[in-house]
């Protein structure tokens, strides 16, 4: 759906909750391990991942303000409408490690 109807059932509020609480946890945790982690390329890739779960906050967000808002745009995720280079280039990474 590329559009966010006027009124949000109940079952629609309540699965944007559930997805606002993963990326959150998510968000938090990650924060903590950028603090303990010492390795500088691992700290790297999880900014990248804090970052794309902070958009996705922000989507959420403005999706139940019912606020204009575009795609997500983040980097690092891995969404089926995502055309970006940099989703291709992750995929390529993760085929060269295995």
């Amino acid at each position: 759906m590329e559009t966010i109807p006027q009124m949000i059932s109940t079952k629609d509020l309540a699965y944007l909750s559930d997805m606002f609480e993963w990326n959150y946890n998510a968000f938090k945790q990650i924060n903590h391990f950028i603090q303990e982690v010492k390795d500088g390329e691992v700290k790297e890739l999880l900014e990248r991942f804090r970052n794309m779960h902070e958009d996705h906050l922000h989507f959420i967000i403005s999706a139940l303000k019912k606020e204009e808002f575009e795609e997500c745009e983040c980097d690092d995720c891995e969404c089926d409408d995502c055309e970006c280079d940099d989703c291709d280039d992750i995929d390529e990474e993760e085929d060269d490690e295995e």
